[in-house]
């Protein structure tokens, strides 16, 4: 019988901000860019980037590669923000009904 130990990292208590608030509240305001001129900068739709900005999508490895070319970011930097939303989310929700493995 094989034995996996799992261990158990406690996440941070507040939920973490969805990457789009962050690219809405701190790239837009620093270049004072609509919504309309940076998807077209980004080569998007309005409307994607307008449901990213709103926390409805999340931030795809497209868009992260994206980002991270238009602001001289990193593309690890956009994944993992949208990482720490997801995780925070999942460990803050009812955990579906499973059967254990053991």
């Amino acid at each position: 019988m094989m034995t996996t130990n799992v261990e158990c990292v406690e996440g941070p208590a507040f939920q973490p901000s969805h990457p789009g608030e962050i690219f809405k509240n701190q790239i837009l305001s620093r270049y004072e860019l609509s919504i309309s001129e940076a998807a077209r900068r980004l080569g998007v739709s309005r409307k994607h980037l307008t449901n990213f900005c709103n926390a409805h999508v999340p931030c795809s490895t497209d868009l992260a590669q994206r980002i991270a070319a238009a602001t001289d970011s990193g593309v690890a930097m956009w994944i993992n923000l949208q990482a720490a939303y997801d995780t925070w989310s999942a460990e803050h929700q009812d955990a579906p009904e499973v059967q254990s493995f053991s």
